[in-house]
């Protein structure tokens, strides 16, 4: 979770409150390290720890974010 604290702080996620999920995602990160459950923090500080060390190449970008993203988020990665 401390991987995960600035970037939460700085407003790097987005919970979209109309989701299945939300509800339940929320209670847990708010209520961690003493709520009931948390597995849902495991895989958010999972998620953190692997995006911290990802750097994508253009094709991953495509694949990641199909073919018009890549138009959007070239412009930020170096040399693309």
């Amino acid at each position: 979770m401390n991987i995960a604290a600035a970037e939460w702080q700085a407003h790097d996620w987005y919970i979209d409150r109309k989701a299945g999920w939300a509800e339940s995602f929320i209670e847990q990160i708010t209520t961690f390290p003493s709520g009931r459950y948390d597995d849902m923090v495991d895989a958010m500080s999972q998620a953190a720890c692997w995006l911290a060390s990802f750097t994508p190449t253009t094709g991953e970008l495509r694949g990641l974010y199909g073919p018009g993203a890549l138009a959007r988020v070239t412009s930020s990665v170096p040399n693309g």
